[in-house]
């Protein structure tokens, strides 16, 4: 493992273990598996560093958004779930049409932090002067990552009855949008800044 990495490393276990430990002792078995399958995500991006070589600001990212996930579904705040409030009331169209909750903050923020990954991971296969083709590629590989989750939680509608959990049409649809906004941002970031720095 590089060095830079040791310190991100350490800090995300530590939360994680901390955390499985709450999660069984508060007998949630819902995020103790969360906890577990993050972890094993976390472990899959350092596998794939090995060849990519992400820059360190992309792993740290990467392993805040555990962080917030993991939060944003455990944590209350006044009876409310951490993902369900408001941070900034921009815009109320009523019931989940709503903007601009938690939820939709870590959202944008994950496909912040995914499109960073993908973008190195598909810098090392494309040529150097194919960098608007990189960026594009790079968001549609992010939000595509972004609708596979989604048909992941429409699965446990069917086979779990989470529905409640999981939200309606507009909590779906602007999950995706959200996922959109922060793969655009990210795929620019890592274009214009990381890469000039690495």
């Amino acid at each position: 493992m590089k060095k830079s990495l040791k310190l991100p490393t350490i800090t995300t276990y530590t939360f994680l273990a901390i955390l499985l430990i709450y999660f069984i002792v508060k007998a949630n078995y819902e995020f103790t598996g969360y906890t577990v399958v993050a972890a094993l995500i976390y472990y899959i991006v350092l596998k794939v560093d090995k060849k990519y070589d992400f820059p360190p600001s992309a792993i740290w990212f990467f392993a805040a958004w555990i962080a917030m996930h993991l939060l944003g579904g455990s944590v209350y705040i006044s009876g409310t779930r951490l993902y369900d409030i408001v941070l900034i009331n921009l815009f109320n169209g009523g019931g989940e049409f709503m903007i601009l909750k938690y939820d939709q903050f870590v959202h944008a923020y994950c496909y912040f932090a995914i499109s960073i990954l993908m973008y190195f991971v598909l810098k090392k296969h494309m040529k150097s002067n194919q960098g608007a083709a990189l960026v594009t590629f790079t968001v549609l590989s992010s939000i595509g990552i972004g609708l596979l989750n989604e048909v992941v939680e429409f699965a446990m509608v069917i086979f779990v009855d989470a529905a409640d959990a999981v939200g309606g049409y507009y909590n779906t649809a602007l999950d995706l949008v959200f996922n959109l906004i922060g793969a655009l941002i990210g795929s620019v970031y890592a274009y214009r800044i990381i890469n000039g720095k690495k």
